[in-house]
């Protein structure tokens, strides 16, 4: 009667835990990148549906032309009622026009126009670019 298992058995089952670890790995460390443009696609929205929000509300109170002047750190948060960048990802320009992100090594540049409301990310550089169109759609 067996009790145990020999060392050739145990030698197979290390083996097949060692391909599944190889072939797991790489999809779970493109998912943790995915996450991270999600988490970024959601801030952009709120940091845009509040822009329009804030413009609203001062087209209301006949307030001027009713857009932020600029998205400095403390206009976010003033505008989004107290949402905060993770300032893993984030990182503002004194002036308050542009936000960078960085995402897995990689940076993308939103340019704030203060004029018409808009944020958009108008990269040009293909290292940059290829994380701007991930993030835009």
């Amino acid at each position: 009667m067996k009790k145990a298992f020999t060392i050739i058995e145990l030698i197979f089952v290390i083996v097949a835990l060692g391909i599944l670890a190889m072939v797991a790995l790489p999809r779970l460390a493109g998912s943790k990148e995915d996450a991270e443009v999600a988490r970024v696609k959601a801030e952009i929205a709120a940091i845009r549906s509040a822009i329009q929000t804030h413009r609203g509300a001062n087209l209301l109170k006949q307030n001027g032309r009713g857009y932020p002047d600029n998205l400095t750190a403390a206009t976010i948060e003033e505008i989004t009622n107290g949402t905060k960048l993770s300032q893993k990802y984030w990182s503002v320009n004194e002036e308050g026009n542009q936000l960078t992100v960085t995402i897995g090594g990689r940076t993308a540049t939103f340019t704030y126009n203060s004029n018409t409301g808009r944020l958009t990310c108008p990269n040009t550089d293909p290292n940059t670019d290829a994380l701007c169109r991930k993030i835009e759609n």
